[in-house]
């Protein structure tokens, strides 16, 4: 095992500590209690290559890995239980748990309890009372085994039973799961809901596979088709290119009548919702194939006409319009309650979404549809349901009644449930529909066979489904009517035919990629390993005092205003009080993030599942109060509760998998050149004759000719301070703006010229982060290059708003005279995900040249799609900076050997090592980089070696570990000839001597450790930081800069919130406005002065400090302590424990390189 794992005896420590310490707090000892659980764990299961969503598998599955007793395992659990709480112990309950967990501990170590531990807990485990009554409404469980009529499980509830039995089949009661035999896996999750129980068996009425595999309603809906709901279908869906129809802009223009209409309150009108919705979808509506502008309005206006009626009929607001409801039998309903467009999450049933019209009080739920519905043309009622709506709205109305009873325990009379089809008027479009359990069983049924097929190819690999991809496999119901035939085969063959015409290099990239992306998913919904990882099921397993030690939420926040931003939005601004949140509470949120805002009950903690959800953005951040923008406003002010509390969460979305799915197969689908350029079956071209149109720099100019001549792609590294926007970035886009030729648009061709022609060398520049296109916008405003953005106000800087689109044609009142704006704007900049979500931009712009920034921390699922619609592209990035964030093991994401691929494998994946992919978690641009050093080619390379950061003397270890290829220099600027640093004061003691001569200095740090603190903290380095902060912003004086002179940066939040701590007490206002953070979070930032406090006092969180290394030519390149060191411009100063920092290589030689050059104090 690797030295630096956590040992036995540590944990058994913690174990004592918890029952020794005096006066801790509940909640205090519980979590460390919790925290040692995931630490034994995480050991435990370290080398098993499996994901574990939550901690009740990863025990569940080391119990029996260990062999531990069935009273035991019991016991074990309800620690975990115990440790998930906030609830105070009793003293003989926090014995037994000590126990339990001593237990567990000895198991997956191999060890004895030691004796010094033995004599403080029970001999035996606590007495379980018999005949315990367990929880029928709803058991979570794990399979142990199934034969024909049970399934044997492990359920996580108090119970004196061990093994439960849950059957299969009851026909007395029309209870059938025998479907479950093809999908059950060992170790598989359960929900068993709405059980009968006769310990020891279990007959639930519904049983939902892996529930915090959340899987949205309108995802499952589509699937079903009238061929059947293959579970492939949903994983097809996601290939399939995003729809621009004008059915989907009038669909999106229903929706947003609908909310204008409740919003006005009977003062409705149709053309502002046009220009609003025109505004918000310019690209959409430019970018729309046959387009039909005249159509669109007489059918939007009938969609308004109709909605309006229903609203009257729903809400009435006069007399005749209540007498005219209850002529048609439909109750009345408060309008005050109606709200638009509420989110749920529903881990009962393992699915979530959002709803377009219900009440508050759950008495009404409208599900609205805006497209044909032929049955009530033809007046034909289907006849399985025997009525006019179709079975994919069904599916998802039923679904959101689901999910209103689960979440909120509704009886089946309480809910009221509306199809809305908009296109026809209320007698016909409103439809009253019931309760069918058949139809809904069957929906989640296909929930489950769904979820357990993404499983299974997430954990085997793309390449054993692939041939599951045909027309044929998936018409499940054999349907061969003409319909079929004429518009949905080909429909189907046009997403499955590329999956099958693949070359063995391209299938073997394909299957391997999809694998990689759909392990990542599956990560991000689930978990790998509880407190290792971050996911969706966070929102429910993770306890709240480990949700307040991460800052992943905000609790007790009251409203104090609520604003509408603009005539009619509705009140969709929301500002809320945030009171204090704890000692230690940091938040882990950003303007822009997606949020979660919601009520819950006072004196019980907040629950997304239990909650009506608004979803929104992040629209301002201060330390007492928050401002949250709602993705829907609402009409009604009172709508907001005013006495109960709120909770702000992370929101959840696919949207992140979903583009690298479509960006993958559009990559196949691109032309063959392009592919065999990006796998390297084509070398990359160059036009050595081409020449710079001016002079622009004598060091780059020869970096920017080169870029020029390559005709497909071009490479630059750019290490850190070397210029890469500010300069290099923006003589390629002038260079490119120069030089272009006009080339002809699709539509001009079709027209014979008649219409305008694409300008001279439209541009695309992209980035991974909102901040670095930030950056390329203020690049862009400073040369004067006119630009337009896409992306929402809410992630741009305030100063490029108005470059966005709808903010920039809000003076082009026609569709012409937008579209010939967007295709006159030759340069185009957003995100990569935007890009990505925005695909229709292609269809109007033709990009000659693409360029994208921090393309080391894009993964290539993210980018290759993109990159195979533009003629060529230059990527820029740093590889020994940090990459992209990947959730899953480097083993997982790996590409096997040839050995590797021997042992069983459809498809030989290690042919892909041929084009130097190793590893899927790394960036297209570091394997285009191997890729070009393999070929021994060095014309498609450049590399920025001038960098005006660093002084030389904080340049020259990294230059030494980390940049030997590179061979940096510095430009040099003013401050980097600088002799002596500019600390003018006299010295107070030896320290201020070592800080006035030298610019890499290191503090050693002593043991502080704690038990009832976090191994996150570190006190003895927070206050060597604070006492180093006081003495440079002494040294500074009137010159000092919070955004400017020094910065802290550390491996852990919890170390920010100690570090603060300590600058209050020194009650210098300009200190408390530093930033203070994560290395990954300091990336593309710089100070003058850089203090790095490493914090650990542990050998076993060496993995974590320095995990992102990767060898080259012989050279450890630790990627963190690059980015921590190259921050800093004229001075560096560490602190860290040498006794645990000896036991890494580089944290060695780079503590050895201080002391000879004498900054080891």
């Amino acid at each position: 095992m690797n030295q630096n794992n956590i040992s036995a005896a540590e944990l058994f420590q913690r174990v004592r500590e918890l029952l020794t310490l005096p006066n801790l707090e509940p909640k205090t000892r519980n979590k460390m209690m919790h925290d040692t659980l995931i630490l034994c764990c995480h050991e435990g299961v370290k080398e098993t290559k499996q994901a574990f969503g939550n901690l009740f598998s990863q025990v569940d599955y080391l119990c029996k890995a260990h062999g531990i007793k069935v009273a035991d395992k019991i016991a074990i659990q309800t620690m975990r239980r115990h440790s998930n709480s906030q609830e105070s112990l009793s003293g003989e309950d926090l014995k037994y748990d000590a126990r339990a967990l001593a237990i567990f501990i000895s198991a997956v170590f191999g060890v004895d309890v030691p004796h010094e531990l033995n004599v403080l807990i029970p001999h035996t485990n606590r007495p379980y009372q018999k005949g315990l009554e367990i929880n029928n409404r709803r058991i979570r469980c794990i399979v142990k085994n199934w034969d024909s009529d049970f399934i044997r499980v492990d359920i996580d509830q108090d119970a004196d039973e061990e093994e439960y039995l849950v059957q299969l089949k009851d026909e007395e009661n029309h209870i059938d799961h025998t479907y479950l035999w093809d999908i059950l896996k060992e170790g598989m999750q359960l929900n068993l809901l709405d059980c009968q129980v006769k310990q020891p068996i279990i007959t639930p009425r519904l049983i939902v596979v892996e529930p915090d595999y959340l899987v949205d309603i309108s995802s499952i809906a589509t699937c079903f088709t009238a061929f059947g709901h293959h579970p492939l279908l949903y994983l097809l869906n996601q290939m399939k290119p995003r729809a621009n129809t004008q059915a989907t802009l009038l669909g999106n223009f229903a929706g947003a009548a609908l909310d204008d209409i409740i919003n006005t309150n009977g003062k409705y009108q149709m053309n502002e919702t046009i220009k609003t919705n025109f505004r918000e979808k310019a690209l959409e509506f430019c970018t729309c194939p046959w387009f039909d502008a005249k159509k669109f309005y007489t059918d939007a206006n009938q969609q308004a006409f109709n909605l309006q009626q229903v609203v009257d009929i729903l809400f009435p607001r006069t007399a005749s319009q209540a007498q005219m409801s209850a002529f048609r039998g439909e109750s009345l309903y408060d309008r005050k309650k109606a709200i638009l467009e509420p989110s749920f999450v529903c881990e009962a049933l393992g699915i979530q979404g959002r709803v377009d019209l219900m009440t508050t009080d759950c008495k009404l739920l409208v599900e609205q549809k805006s497209g044909r519905n032929m049955n009530i043309e033809t007046h034909q009622v289907d006849p399985g349901y025997h009525s006019y709506q179709l079975e994919p709205h069904y599916v998802q109305l039923l679904l959101y009644y689901g999910v209103l009873q689960h979440n909120f325990k509704l009886s089946n009379d309480r809910v009221n449930i509306r199809l809305l089809y908009s296109k026809y008027q209320p007698q016909d479009g409103l439809m009253v529909v019931a309760y069918y359990h058949k139809l809904f069983q069957e929906a989640i049924t296909y929930r489950n066979q769904l979820v357990a097929a993404s499983f299974e190819i997430a954990k085997e690999g793309f390449e054993h489904a692939l041939n599951e991809f045909t027309p044929d496999v998936l018409n499940v119901a054999g349907t061969q009517d003409f319909f079929y035939n004429k518009y949905l085969k080909p429909q189907i063959e046009a997403i499955t035919s590329p999956l099958h015409n693949l070359s063995p290099l391209e299938e073997a990239y394909f299957c391997r990629m999809m694998t990689f992306v759909l392990r990542e998913q599956m990560i991000s919904k689930v978990g790998a390993q509880e407190g290792t990882n971050t996911s969706s099921s966070d929102l429910w397993t993770m306890p709240l005092a480990e949700k307040k030690d991460a800052g992943n939420i905000y609790t007790d926040l009251h409203i104090i205003r609520k604003e509408q931003s603009s005539a009619g939005s509705g009140y969709d601004t929301i500002t809320l009080s945030v009171p204090d949140q704890g000692k230690d509470f940091l938040p882990n949120f950003r303007i822009g993030d997606m949020v979660y805002l919601y009520t819950y009950k006072l004196k019980e903690e907040p629950d997304v599942r239990k909650a009506i959800l608004y979803k929104g953005v992040l629209q301002e951040i201060h330390s007492d109060e928050i401002v949250v923008h709602l993705t829907d406003g609402q009409q009604n002010a009172d709508i907001f509760e005013m006495n109960l509390p709120y909770a702000i969460e992370h929101g959840t979305s696919d949207a992140s998998t979903g583009g690298s799915i479509r960006n993958l197969h559009q990559f196949i689908c691109a032309p063959k050149e392009k592919r065999d350029l990006l796998l390297g079956q084509r070398a990359p071209q160059r036009d050595a004759s081409l020449t710079l149109t001016r002079h622009y720099d004598d060091v780059l100019d020869d970096i920017i000719l080169r870029a020029k001549q390559a005709q497909d792609y071009f490479l630059l590294v750019g290490p850190p301070g070397t210029g890469k926007t500010s300069r290099a970035l923006k003589f390629m886009v002038e260079e490119a703006l120069n030089d272009g030729t006009g080339m002809p648009t699709a539509e001009s061709i079709a027209s014979g010229g008649k219409t305008a022609q694409q300008p001279a060398s439209s541009i695309l520049l992209m980035s991974y982060t909102n901040r670095a296109v930030d950056e390329i916008c203020e690049m862009l405003v400073d040369s004067g290059i006119p630009f337009l953005r896409l992306g929402s106000e809410y992630s741009c800087d305030e100063r490029f708003r108005p470059y966005l689109i709808e903010k920039a044609i809000s003076d082009c009142p026609k569709l012409e005279a937008i579209k010939q704006y967007i295709i006159g704007t030759r340069v185009i900049v957003g995100t990569t995900s935007m890009m990505t979500s925005k695909p229709f931009i292609f269809s109007l712009k033709h990009f000659k040249l693409a360029i994208i920034d921090e393309s080391s921390q894009i993964l290539e699922p993210n980018l290759i799609g993109l990159l195979s619609a533009v003629d060529k592209f230059i990527l820029i990035g740093d590889y020994k900076q940090l990459p992209a964030v990947v959730q899953q093991s480097e083993q997982d994401s790996g590409i096997p050997t040839i050995n590797d691929s021997q042992k069983g494998g459809i498809i030989d994946m290690s042919i892909l090592q041929d084009i130097c992919l190793t590893n899927c978690r790394n960036s297209l641009f570091e394997r285009l980089i191997h890729w070009e050093d393999h070929e021994e080619r060095s014309e498609f390379i450049g590399i920025l070696r001038r960098q005006g950061r660093m002084h030389p003397e904080i340049a020259e270890f990294p230059n030494r570990m980390f940049y030997r290829r590179e061979k940096l220099e510095p430009v040099p600027c003013p401050h980097q000839l600088e002799t002596e640093l500019s600390y003018t004061l006299p010295s107070e003691d030896a320290l201020d001597d070592l800080l006035k001569e030298h610019r890499m200095i290191f503090l050693p740090s002593k043991f502080c450790k704690e038990p009832n603190v976090s191994d996150k903290i570190n006190a003895n380095e927070a206050a060597i930081v604070v006492d180093l902060l006081r003495r440079i912003h002494r040294f500074y004086g009137e010159r000092f800069d919070a955004k400017k002179t020094v910065g802290v940066i550390v491996p852990y939040r919890n170390q920010i919130a100690m570090v603060r701590k300590g600058i209050e007490k020194l009650g210098i206002p300009e200190l408390e406005k530093i930033s203070i953070d994560t290395v990954e979070r300091y990336q593309g930032s710089q100070r003058d002065v850089i203090i790095y406090s490493f914090t650990i006092q542990n050998i076993w969180q060496l993995d974590f400090l320095a995990g992102n290394s990767f060898v080259e030519d012989g050279a450890i390149i630790d990627r963190k302590l690059n980015v921590a060191i190259t921050r800093a411009r004229k001075q560096m100063i560490m602190t860290g424990n040498p006794e645990i920092l000896r036991n890494n290589q580089i944290f060695s030689e780079l503590m050895n390189f201080v002391k000879e050059k004498g900054g080891y104090f």
